[in-house]
């Protein structure tokens, strides 16, 4: 069980945030909501076979992985826009891995917040997509999906009798949420059709990689040397094919080679393992969009997270670094006394950098320290997304209190091994701070853990764990006693494979 004080201290602060919830009536917009990648359900349309989202855990083993990641390749006729093979089933409902990219989480949270915000459940629309195809294939099919449900709604019963009731309200407006992916195919749907921009009223983003993450050179590259519970051979095979990663590869100056640092360009993603003509594509598409911004744009960008941020090569194999270097404002390298550039470290929400996170234009982003999956169903993201359709247009509206938070870093490993031990780290503690820790399983399992947190000796401010849990399945970490619990999921895995 949690400590008094820490239960008070999570009461006290989710009591603030809803007394500033729902301030005045209700807005009357139709609202969309636009998950990040691996954030829908698919199934192949031939036999209605899962092919991401299975729900159950409890067998939750590299074999099932290795099986899944294959049934995920993007197929050649896919890539020339010839799908169907695979169909989207909805948003995602259970928690997910997909190696190199680490933890998907369910959307229930940010959809039931939004259905209790509008004026009528029909003003909500959840789109799911194909997320391993390109964002502009389905930044082409949010636009439309989008345009459909704003006319339906507005010619919804729901809408004509708020009309009734406030006449001088005017016809509903698109209200968009978007995580992660579902950024950058709202900011690609405004890109298509320009018309669009016209009917938003706002757009709230969160955590999404306007300028890439190094996440994605990881999971393309993943075929050589990198410990993940999947035979590397399959998930370099598979990630190669997906056009949706390779519009997530770095935008910035993110690849260290001779002496620099610099935005990674066609042949260094073929080095990585990429195919050349993908490659090219997602250049060409980035570089083209990149004076395209967001109307309203209510930016959340999560940081104090240890976060890849630049990466270099060795024999093919891709060396991640937390670091980038030293400029002057001209873009000029800044030397240390021995004349190399001086290294900065850099944090964000775990798989987004945070400045990668920020796009050109818009206003001061609201920084929040939590991982880049758990942001989406913050309490606080949550009544920041309520508060859009309650007049809210700013995160200055809402006060300096929405980025007060606890600044503690949670550290958990992507991924364990069922059977041994898992390190949990806490950074950042304060003097007398009193943290909690537990480990629940998630997605039908009942397993509760409690490891205690003790001081580690010779690091000040640094608390850690020891967990075992006894199944596979993913079990999340959880630490309260700041303002709001950090969050950070761990799958256990069984991991005999077949190769």
């Amino acid at each position: 069980m949690a400590s008094a004080q820490g239960m008070r201290a999570v009461e006290v602060f989710e009591a603030k945030l809803m007394r500033r919830s729902n301030p005045g009536r209700r807005l009357h917009d139709a609202v969309v909501i636009v998950p990040g990648i691996m954030g829908s359900e698919l199934r192949e349309a031939g036999t209605g076979r899962k092919l991401w989202g299975v729900g159950k855990l409890l067998t939750y083993t590299a074999r099932a992985h290795t099986d899944r990641l294959r049934q995920l390749a993007v197929t050649e006729d896919e890539r020339e826009g010839r799908t169907g093979r695979v169909e989207v089933t909805g948003l995602l409902e259970s928690f997910e891995l997909l190696p190199g990219l680490g933890s998907a989480h369910p959307y229930t949270a940010m959809v039931a917040e939004m259905r209790r915000s509008v004026v009528d459940p029909a003003a909500l629309l959840p789109f799911p997509y194909d997320w391993r195809l390109s964002v502009e294939h389905n930044g082409a099919l949010l636009a439309a999906a989008a345009r459909r449900h704003l006319d339906a709604w507005r010619a919804h019963p729901g809408h004509r009798g708020y009309l009734e009731a406030n006449p001088e309200a005017g016809p509903a407006r698109l209200v968009v949420v978007a995580h992660s992916m579902g950024g950058l195919l709202t900011r690609e749907a405004l890109h298509l059709d320009p018309a669009l921009r016209g009917d938003i009223r706002a757009v709230m983003t969160v955590g999404t990689p306007f300028n890439g993450s190094v996440k994605a050179v990881l999971m393309l590259n993943a075929g050589k040397g990198l410990p993940f519970p999947v035979p590397p051979g399959v998930l370099r095979q598979v990630a190669a094919t997906m056009p949706g990663l390779y519009d997530l590869l770095p935008g910035y100056r993110a690849f260290e080679v001779d002496g620099d640092m610099r935005v990674p360009g066609v042949e260094d993603v073929v080095a990585l393992g990429g195919r050349r003509e993908l490659a090219k594509a997602a250049v060409d598409w980035r570089t083209s969009r990149a004076e395209t911004t967001l109307p309203e744009h209510v930016t959340v960008v999560g940081m104090g997270q240890r976060t890849w941020t630049s990466y270099r090569l060795a024999d093919g194999v891709a060396l991640f670094d937390r670091c980038l270097f030293k400029r002057y404002h001209d873009g000029r390298l800044l030397p240390d006394a021995e004349g190399r550039p001086q290294r900065d470290p850099r944090t964000g929400d775990g798989t987004v950098y945070q400045y990668a996170a920020q796009l050109p234009g818009t206003e001061r982003p609201v920084h929040f320290y939590h991982e880049h999956g758990a942001l989406i169903r913050t309490r606080s993201v949550l009544d920041m997304a309520s508060g859009l359709m309650h007049g809210l247009r700013h995160p200055e509206e809402r006060g300096a209190m929405l980025g007060d938070e606890a600044e503690f870093e949670l550290c958990a490993p992507e991924w364990a091994a069922l059977g041994e031990p898992f390190a949990i780290e806490v950074d950042g503690v304060a003097r007398g701070a009193d943290l909690e820790c537990r480990v629940r399983g998630v997605d039908g399992l009942d397993e509760l853990l409690t490891p205690a947190l003790r001081p580690v000796p010779g690091r000040a401010g640094v608390l850690a764990a020891s967990c075992t849990p006894d199944r596979p399945g993913m079990y999340e970490v959880e630490v309260t006693g700041g303002e709001e619990p950090k969050r950070r999921l761990v799958p256990v895995l069984d991991m005999v494979h077949d190769g």
